[in-house]
């Protein structure tokens, strides 16, 4: 049941590689990033300001595909005929946006090219295990948001004008701009239970190398608000989908 969804969703990306916009666009904020490093001579920071680019586009990627996967369905019109049979459709919507939202790793490889072969600089990994571990639990988190995400699409209209105001909030959330420990309270508290400010720590903690602290404790918190957000996002997809096919909420053009 699973891979007919993924080669669907394949055929639709070919066949619309739009939905793979941010992954051509948000990398690209990476040049500004290392030109900055470059002309203040802090070189030594390229490894953190790629992962940074990388984990910016997977997040920005999983939103807008997210929002790319309903208002497709919804202008095909079989967002309506899938309804028939919610259990069916939520299941493909989880493979859809899983499938589209692993692409998002090669990124992590244009960031590092961009780093290395247009500013000559030394992006490497000094613990290139952990931070594998950590990308994948990254995707997998940013699959279980979208899902999330794609709930809201689903009721809303205008999915792709709310997509805009899903990314930089979240960006701070996620301490990708700044170390989470330094935002202002109350944000400093709402990050520690947002799966991207842990998958970020660990993240430049394999960047910097030498052993890292507390790694069971945070991988186990990462790996927990992971799980939970999924979870809620299947109830939550459910919950919509059931009230939507019984009359209880309008589904809007």
């Amino acid at each position: 049941m699973i891979l007919p969804y993924a080669r669907a969703q394949g055929v639709i990306i070919a066949r619309s590689p739009g939905m793979l916009a941010t992954l051509a666009v948000i990398p690209l904020y990476s040049l500004v990033f290392f030109h900055f490093l470059q002309r203040h001579h802090r070189e030594d920071l390229a490894t953190t300001v790629a992962l940074t680019s990388f984990v910016m586009s997977l997040w920005a990627h999983s939103v807008f595909v997210a929002s790319g996967v309903v208002d497709d369905d919804r202008s095909d019109g079989t967002l309506e005929l899938s309804l028939l049979n919610p259990g069916r459709y939520l299941t493909s919507l989880i493979v859809r946006i899983a499938t589209t939202t692993v692409l998002a790793l090669a990124a992590l490889a244009e960031v590092v090219l961009i780093g290395r072969s247009v500013f000559g600089m030394d992006v490497a990994l000094h613990n290139p295990g952990l931070a594998v571990l950590v990308v994948v639990l990254l995707a997998a988190g940013c699959t279980s948001s979208a899902l999330l995400v794609s709930g809201l699409m689903i009721m809303v209209r205008g999915a792709r004008t709310l997509q805009n105001s899903l990314t930089y909030p979240f960006y701070l959330l996620g301490g990708l701009i700044l170390p989470a420990s330094q935002l202002p309270f109350p944000f400093r508290d709402l990050a520690k239970v947002f799966f991207l400010s842990w998958g970020t720590g660990l993240l430049r903690s394999a960047a910097a190398g030498g052993p890292v602290t507390q790694l069971p404790e945070r991988l186990g918190m990462l790996c927990a608000l992971i799980l939970l957000q999924g979870l809620l996002g299947v109830l939550v997809l459910r919950r919509v989908l059931t009230s939507i096919r019984s009359g209880r909420v309008i589904l809007h053009d």
